[in-house]
C-alpha cells in the first residue's frame, strides 16, 4: 500500500522550501521591541498561583522560562524552530512545553482582573505577553515549530480579549492602548499569517488543519489583521468543507481517537459562536453536522461522564481556564452543546455551568442554560453502523451497563496517524466505572517500546495473530497496510452486531466477532470466529481498570471494582486463561500505572469458534 500520494510528496517538497529558505528570510521582518511591564507580585515569596500542566504546574506568579520542559528539567534551544529536534528527548517532551506556551491560564487572570478590577493582574497579563515575545522572536525556538500551536494561541488570546474587553480598556487607558497597539496586535498580526501560510495538507489535513482553519478565522474575524476579508473567507471556507470531511454524517470523528472528539468538537463549535458574534454564520449543513458529533458525544460517554479511550488521548484542549485537576471537557461540552443549540437532550442531571462556558456564551447564555429542562441520560442502545461504532447501554435506577463496540476503519488519511490497531475491540462500564477497558495512549514520542505497546493490537480486547498487529506501524503516528472492517448485520433493537476484519488476511485468517446483548439477564454473549486458512498462534486478551481485582476459577472470572455490580466472564471451555500483571493503563497523558489482563493464547489449525458471556451481577 502507497502511503503518500504525488501530491503527498510534492507538499513534503514545498512545505521543506517554505520551512528552511522562506521561513529563514522573514525571520528579519518581524523584529518586535516591546517594554517589558514591571509587575510587583510577579518572584514575591507570598504571592501563588498554581496552574496545571500534565503531571507538572507552573506558579504563575513567578517568571515564566517559555523553553523549559517541566517533566525533566531539560531546555530547548533558542534557535531556528525547525533546526530543532523535537522527537528524541533530547532537550526533553515538547509536550510540556507547548501545553505552557498555549497560554491558557491567561484566561483564568483575565477572569480575576474581570472579577476584582485590581490593576495587578491586568498589569501581569501584559507582563507574559511581552515576556512570550522578548524570548519567541518570529521564528526562533520551538514555538515557532507547529501552526497547531500558533493557532491554539490566536483562539486563546482572542478569548481574553473577550473577558478583558479590551477595545473599551484601550479607551480609558493610554498606557494599556499603546502596549497593546505596540505589542499584542503585532504579535497577532504575525500568527495569523504564520497561519495562513503554513497549511496542513494531505496527509496531514486532519485535526491540525481544523486548528489552523479556527484560528485563522477567529483572527480574521476579532482584530483588523492585513488582508483580514479574505483571510475570512479563506478559513470559513476551509471549516465548511473540513467538518463533513473529516466528521461522518452520524457525528463521528473519522481520525479515530475518542479523546480528540471533545478537542475537535470544541474547535467546530468555537468557529460557529465567533461566526455569529461577527456576523459570519455558518451554513446550515455545518450546523446539523456539528449537532450529529454532539449526539454521538452525548451517546458515547456513559452515566459518570467516561468514555471509550480507543485511539490516542494527550490532554489537548482548545480553552482550559480552570487551575484544578483533570478536566472533564465532554461533561463541559455537553453543557456548551445544550446552550448553542438550546437542546435540552444534552443537558443531562446535574450538569453545571462553569467557566469555559463563561468565556463562550456570557450571561446571556448561561440564563439560556439554566432555563433547559434537564434530561434523563436516554436508555437503550445507540448504533452508529455507518461510521462502525456500537453502543450498548441499559439504564435502571442508579445501575448503568454500558459497551462500546469498535467496528471502525483504522483512522483518517493515508497514514491514520492517530489509530490504534483495534479493530472488534470492545470496552465494559458499569455503574459508571470501567471495569475492562482500552489502556489508552501514554505518549506519542518520548518512549518507542511504550508506543509501540499502547497502539497494539495485543493492548485492545481483541484477537491477535501470531504476534502482529492488525496494520502495519511504520513510525509512531504512522500506519500502512490498513485493514478494512465489514459490519456483517446490525440490530439496535435486539442488542446484535456482527463485524469482520481483513488485517490478518496475510496470515491467512479472518476475524469474525458477534456481540449480542440481552438486557432481560444483563448478559453479553461476545462470539468469535476464526477462518484459518493455514497455521495461526492466536492470543486473546481482556485488559482490567487498574482498580479492578479477578479471581479467575477454571474457565470463570469474576471481576470487582468498587462502586459497582461485579462482572462475571464464562471463557471458552478450549482456552486456557491466566492473570497477567505486566499490563498498562494510561488514562491521562504522560501518565501510565500497572494493571492486570486475563490472557489466553492458541495454536490453531482451520476454522474454530470461541464464545465469551459476560454478566452483570
Amino acid at each position: 500500500m502507497q502511503i503518500f500520494s504525488a501530491g503527498d510528496y510534492l507538499y513534503r517538497i514545498r512545505r521543506f522550501v517554505r520551512s528552511h529558505l522562506f521561513d529563514r528570510l522573514a525571520q528579519d521582518d518581524y523584529e518586535v521591541a516591546l517594554p517589558i511591564p514591571d509587575c510587583s507580585i510577579i518572584d514575591t515569596e507570598d504571592a501563588h498561583l498554581y496552574y496545571p500542566i500534565f503531571k507538572s504546574e507552573i506558579d504563575i506568579n513567578k517568571e515564566i522560562d517559555w523553553h523549559l520542559d517541566l517533566s525533566t528539567g531539560k531546555r530547548f534551544p533558542a534557535r531556528f524552530a525547525y533546526d530543532i529536534d523535537i522527537r528524541s528527548g533530547f532537550f526533553g517532551s515538547v509536550k510540556y512545553v507547548w501545553e505552557v506556551n498555549r497560554m491558557q491560564f491567561l484566561l483564568h487572570l483575565a477572569f480575576v482582573y474581570r472579577a476584582c478590577g485590581d490593576l495587578k493582574w491586568l498589569v501581569l497579563f501584559c507582563h507574559y505577553i511581552a515576556t512570550w515575545r522578548e524570548d519567541n522572536p518570529y521564528m526562533e525556538g520551538v514555538n515557532w515549530y507547529s501552526n497547531v500551536e500558533v493557532n491554539l494561541r490566536l483562539i486563546c488570546w482572542y478569548f481574553c480579549w473577550q473577558i478583558l474587553n479590551v477595545d473599551d480598556l484601550r479607551k480609558h487607558n493610554s498606557a494599556i492602548d499603546e502596549f497593546i497597539g505596540d505589542a499584542w496586535m503585532q504579535m497577532i498580526c504575525e500568527h495569523a499569517e504564520y497561519s495562513y501560510v503554513h497549511p496542513s495538507l494531505h496527509f496531514s489535513a486532519n485535526n491540525h488543519r481544523v486548528a489552523e482553519l479556527v484560528g485563522l478565522f477567529v483572527a480574521a474575524a476579532g482584530w483588523k489583521i492585513p488582508h483580514k476579508k479574505s483571510r475570512l473567507a479563506y478559513a470559513k471556507k476551509g471549516l465548511e468543507k473540513e467538518i463533513l470531511l473529516q466528521n461522518t454524517p452520524e457525528g463521528v470523528n473519522r481520525e479515530e481517537a475518542a479523546e480528540y472528539i471533545q478537542y475537535v468538537n470544541e474547535l467546530f463549535l468555537v468557529a460557529a459562536i465567533v461566526g455569529k458574534r461577527a456576523e459570519s454564520e455558518f451554513s446550515k449543513a455545518y450546523d446539523e453536522r456539528l449537532h450529529a458529533m454532539a449526539n454521538y458525544m452525548n451517546a458515547f460517554v456513559d452515566s459518570h461522564y467516561n468514555y471509550p479511550m480507543y485511539g490516542d488521548g494527550d490532554d489537548r484542549y482548545v480553552l482550559r481556564p480552570d487551575a484544578g485537576g483533570h478536566f472533564n471537557n465532554f461533561k463541559s461540552l455537553l453543557v456548551s452543546f445544550a446552550t448553542y443549540f438550546g437542546d435540552a437532550s444534552f443537558k443531562r442531571e446535574g450538569l453545571v455551568w462553569d467557566e469555559k462556558n463563561s468565556i463562550l456564551f456570557g450571561e446571556e447564555g448561561k440564563k439560556k442554560f439554566e432555563s433547559l429542562p434537564c434530561m434523563p441520560l436516554q436508555d437503550g442502545n445507540r448504533f452508529f453502523a455507518q461510521s462502525g461504532h456500537f453502543v450498548f447501554r441499559k439504564l435502571e435506577q442508579d445501575h448503568e451497563t454500558y459497551m462500546h463496540f469498535d467496528a471502525a476503519p483504522l483512522g483518517y488519511l493515508s497514514i491514520a496517524a492517530h489509530g490504534h490497531a483495534d479493530a472488534l475491540s470492545f470496552i465494559l462500564h458499569v455503574d459508571g466505572h470501567p471495569v475492562i477497558v482500552d489502556p489508552g495512549t501514554y505518549s506519542c514520542y518520548m518512549d518507542k517500546n511504550l508506543r509501540d505497546y499502547f497502539v497494539s493490537t495485543l493492548a485492545h480486547n481483541t484477537i491477535c495473530v501470531n504476534g502482529k498487529n492488525q496494520a502495519e506501524q511504520i513510525g509512531r503516528t504512522m500506519w500502512q497496510n490498513h485493514y478494512k472492517v465489514n459490519v456483517i448485520s446490525c440490530d439496535e433493537a435486539a442488542g446484535e452486531v456482527t463485524a469482520s476484519h481483513d488485517g490478518y488476511a496475510p496470515e491467512g485468517v479472518i476475524h469474525t466477532r458477534q456481540v449480542r446483548y440481552d438486557r432481560e439477564s444483563d448478559e453479553f454473549t461476545i462470539t468469535d470466529s476464526l477462518l484459518c486458512a493455514k497455521n495461526a498462534v492466536l492470543e486473546i486478551p481482556f485488559h482490567l481498570h487498574p482498580d479492578a481485582s479477578v479471581e479467575l476459577r477454571g474457565s470463570t472470572a469474576e471481576i470487582s471494582v468498587p462502586g459497582c455490580r461485579r462482572v462475571v466472564l464464562e471463557l471458552d471451555s478450549k482456552l486456557s486463561y491466566a492473570v497477567r500483571d505486566d499490563g498498562w493503563y494510561s488514562e491521562h497523558f504522560d501518565d501510565k500505572v500497572p494493571t492486570k489482563f486475563l490472557y489466553a493464547k492458541i495454536e490453531c489449525s482451520g476454522n474454530t469458534d470461541f464464545v465469551t458471556k459476560v454478566k452483570i451481577i
